[in-house]
């Protein structure tokens, strides 16, 4: 009889403990769906200017397209930005990656270009080696 009763104390302590567990248990290699992710893509259009020069420059040298274009892929982008009047036509090339909260930057060894996206609407500033620049672009 002292068996039987040991068992029924391990039966009720079992279901005790069941009880005070949660009703669901994680699966092994079972994921939580992610939070949506933001997508900045899309074509947008604007300008950029000059609002620097640095000691010495030429005006001249800092000018490049004023109309600016870039294509916002996957959350990412390139833009290219010549300087046909400068000596040897320097052309650098900026990648940036757009933030869940919409802000980018790419540094360059001549340059960082930063900025943020707001709906559709990105601003920012180019802060080169020599010339520094704000843009202003929307999506189309």
């Amino acid at each position: 009889m002292r068996l039987f009763g040991l068992n029924l104390s391990v039966v009720a302590a079992t279901a005790v403990l069941l009880g005070c567990s949660p009703g669901q248990i994680a699966q092994p290699g079972s994921t939580t769906p992610a939070a949506s992710s933001v997508s900045w893509d899309g074509t947008y259009h604007g300008t950029v200017q000059i609002t620097g020069l640095g000691s010495g420059m030429q005006q001249r040298w800092c000018e490049t397209e004023p109309n600016m274009v870039i294509q916002v892929t996957r959350n990412a982008f390139q833009y290219a930005m010549p300087h046909p009047n400068a000596p040897d036509n320097p052309t650098p090339v900026y990648s940036a990656t757009i933030a869940p909260d919409g802000t980018f930057n790419s540094q360059l060894d001549s340059g960082l270009m930063m900025g943020r996206v707001t709906g559709s609407h990105i601003a920012g500033t180019i802060k080169g080696s020599l010339c520094d620049y704000a843009f202003s672009m929307d999506r189309s």
